[in-house]
């Protein structure tokens, strides 16, 4: 019998395409299947085919339907730099300017100021292919990416990211 694949929290959230503290509601109440806390850490279990496991939640019985994925994603983080924005906070003061970054991921378009890449990933230029989004140059990633300025407090678009 082969040993069962256990994974945390963060690993899940990933996978799952939502927050950690929504798989964590998730987790309280009683919604993924097989989960269980050792140590004041949760252990999910993944099932399914060798290179689409996934946790396993079960749907609620009010509410809208949950949007999570039900399967691992085929297409890769998109992190692309709006440059157009960036012009535009050129004659904006300091407290009005705009987040710059955006993190596309499957249906889900994020902004920011800063992220952080937690693995692997690769910069794509194509001047005579552009994205659906216009964009020549972008990261793709199948990493976890996490904003580090997740209030898009525009004052800590000047520090360094060590002091944020």
């Amino acid at each position: 019998m082969a040993k069962e694949k256990i994974i945390g929290t963060r690993e899940a959230s990933y996978l799952l395409g939502i927050s950690a503290q929504r798989l964590r509601v998730l987790l309280a109440q009683g919604r993924v299947k097989g989960a269980y806390k050792e140590n004041g850490f949760w252990k999910i279990p993944i099932s399914g085919p060798e290179d689409n496991e996934m946790p396993v939640i079960s749907p609620g019985t009010r509410g809208p339907k949950g949007i999570w994925c039900k399967r691992r994603r085929t297409k890769p983080t998109m992190i692309h730099v709006n440059q157009h924005i960036i012009q535009r906070n050129a004659n904006n003061p300091l407290k009005d300017i705009k987040p710059v970054v955006s993190v596309k991921q499957t249906n889900h378009n994020n902004y920011g100021y800063q992220l952080e890449i937690k693995g692997p990933c690769r910069i794509v230029y194509r001047p005579h292919n552009p994205a659906g989004c216009g964009a020549h140059l972008w990261i793709d990633t199948f990493s976890p990416v996490q904003f580090v300025d997740t209030n898009f407090n525009p004052v800590s678009a000047n520090r360094a990211y060590k002091y944020i």
